[in-house]
């Protein structure tokens, strides 16, 4: 009796578990896809509100745009398209081009 069940139900199972993979994989594709646009380079223009404390080899401070509050990390191989790190102040107008994580941007390019 229990051979005839295993035989029976155990192919059924497995089929119908199977499908629940199926139904799995497409999803993790689309998972992956959206991570990867998120780790993209975009640019965000404002204005400088504080400058944060050095840590180590990375400078950063924090910049307004809109009614947003984003934390600009950099170090020396940010690459600054006009100005340079001498321009980073209170106040002044910038263009931070890099990748967001949170309220955390990790500058690429800077225009200030």
């Amino acid at each position: 009796m229990k051979r005839m069940f295993v035989a029976l139900i155990f192919p059924a199972a497995l089929a119908i578990g199977s499908l629940g993979l199926g139904v799995t994989l497409p999803s993790g594709t689309a998972g992956a896809a959206e991570h990867a646009h998120t780790t993209m380079d975009h640019s965000w223009h404002g204005k400088i509100s504080k400058i944060n404390a050095k840590m180590g080899a990375t400078s950063s401070f924090s910049f307004r745009t809109g009614s947003k509050t984003y934390v600009v990390h950099w170090d020396a191989m940010t690459h600054f398209t006009m100005g340079t790190a001498k321009n980073i102040r209170v106040g002044a107008l910038v263009t931070v081009t890099g990748t967001l994580k949170g309220m955390t941007i990790t500058g690429t390019k800077f225009d200030v």
